[in-house]
């Protein structure tokens, strides 16, 4: 059997290294010089560094299993950390019960209201109950609308912009039930894992698999059509060669895949045409100095061109980096909007001007390189209702399947989920083949 897959992140690697395992013909294609895809990293102050900021948590038990299975666990490092929030221009600590009830803008009831949130989404079994409801009236049905107002709201505006009103519960639900579980503690801290030198060692490592098993990568080389007769596939072509295939994984984007197949052929017109997403901006920098004790600062600001600030080093530390502290900003928005098209220049000088807003001390003489970063399909748009558009891991054309971001629902975007599409998407392939429906 001879699979090809589209795409060298970390699901489509996932599902090439089980298939190779299984016995396999596996060759997979990716149009990027480097292989990872959304998780690939760059050399930067001396070590590897992921090119977007990057954790897991203690509950994403998929990528923690595949880690362990690659032999990779003794450079899996698990940390506690803290979160910070900042707002009319004051930076909260944000991570403990305390905190919270120390976080003054909101009135003390409120403050309490904030913690039970978390409390109960937690132990929520039936996710299907937010999908009609929007997260802003279900936090404000239920919480009242100065939590939303002060905290959440302008969350969801600066990751979502204009769509933040629409954004689902379901979608707020995954986040705050992933991140409790994450806390160790009895929830009162939070617990995170990073892999030593990145997780470019678990993309290479899996490639090297991959290779060992007989499979092939090919990258730089872009996929430019599935090609099928009578609703089977036969293969795909990729700068303008053919190559033939029993089966083939698309893993990109929905907006990508309807420029390789007739996307009403295959019966998922509806999903890729109503599936949006945001990109995201990220400039990285090494500096010589630390911003603080937080790792990660959440911005609740409208004016703010940024909605995190991550300081690298005070999770995995700056030993690591030839002494230098790392720093991310970061941005998730639609490719359309000026920031997105900005030269790199202008978008380091905005960010850095604002960064003085929330730490006056920030100079950015300290600052000793730096690098923009941008990605046009990073954050799936998650409405109200998103069963109804989620696609399927099959469609119309035997021998086609798909495993993108947009189909972790009702879970948010991160790569133990991309490792648990990589995952599912080869048992229905072998159950297909079992069954001889290739």
């Amino acid at each position: 059997m001879r699979i090809g897959i589209v795409g060298a992140g970390i699901a489509g690697l996932t599902a090439g290294y089980r298939l190779a395992k299984n016995g396999y013909e596996v060759t997979i294609f990716e149009k990027d010089t480097k292989i990872g895809g959304l998780a690939k990293s760059f050399d930067f102050s001396g070590n590897k560094l992921d090119c977007f900021y990057r954790h897991i948590f203690k509950s994403d038990i998929d990528i923690i299993r595949l880690i362990d299975e690659l032999n990779l666990t003794n450079d899996l490092i698990w940390k506690q950390v803290k979160m910070g929030f900042y707002y009319m221009g004051k930076t909260y600590n944000f991570t403990t019960p305390i905190d919270l009830l120390l976080f003054t803008p909101l009135p003390f009831f409120d403050r309490i209201k904030l913690g039970l949130i978390s409390l109960f989404l937690k132990d929520v079994k039936d996710w299907k109950q937010f999908e009609k409801i929007t997260a802003k009236e279900w936090i404000i049905k239920n919480f009242g609308s100065k939590i939303y107002d002060i905290v959440w709201g302008p969350l969801l505006t600066q990751k979502f912009a204009e769509k933040a009103d629409k954004i689902s519960m379901t979608w707020l639900y995954g986040r705050i039930a992933a991140r409790f579980k994450s806390r160790g503690s009895g929830g009162i801290k939070e617990v995170l894992g990073y892999l030593k030198g990145s997780f470019q060692k678990l993309i290479d490592t899996l490639a090297d698999e991959i290779k060992n098993s007989g499979g092939k990568i090919y990258s730089g080389l872009a996929v430019n059509k599935i090609n099928y007769e009578n609703k089977k596939v036969k293969g795909l072509t990729a700068a303008g060669k053919n190559y033939d295939f029993d089966g083939v994984i698309v893993t990109c984007a929905p907006a990508l895949i309807k420029t390789m197949i007739d996307v009403k052929e295959a019966g998922i017109e509806k999903s890729v045409n109503a599936i949006d997403y945001h990109g995201s901006v990220a400039l990285v920098f090494s500096s010589k100095k630390s911003l603080g004790d937080i790792y990660w600062l959440n911005v609740a600001d409208k004016q703010s061109p940024f909605v995190a600030v991550v300081e690298h080093t005070n999770f995995i530390t700056r030993e690591n980096y030839n002494g230098n502290v790392i720093i991310y900003i970061g941005k998730y928005l639609s490719i359309e909007e000026e920031l997105y098209k900005l030269p790199d220049l202008e978008i380091k000088n905005r960010f850095f001007s604002y960064l003085k807003n929330i730490n006056p001390l920030f100079d950015e003489k300290d600052v000793i390189e730096w690098v923009v970063i941008k990605e046009p399909w990073t954050q799936p748009i998650v409405p109200v209702n998103y069963s109804d558009i989620k696609m399927d891991y099959k469609c119309d054309i035997k021998g086609l399947y798909f495993a993108n971001m947009s189909m972790i629902y009702p879970e948010d975007r991160g790569m133990s989920y991309s490792v648990k599409l990589g995952n599912e998407v080869i048992e229905i392939i072998k159950n297909d083949f079992e069954k001889g429906d290739f």
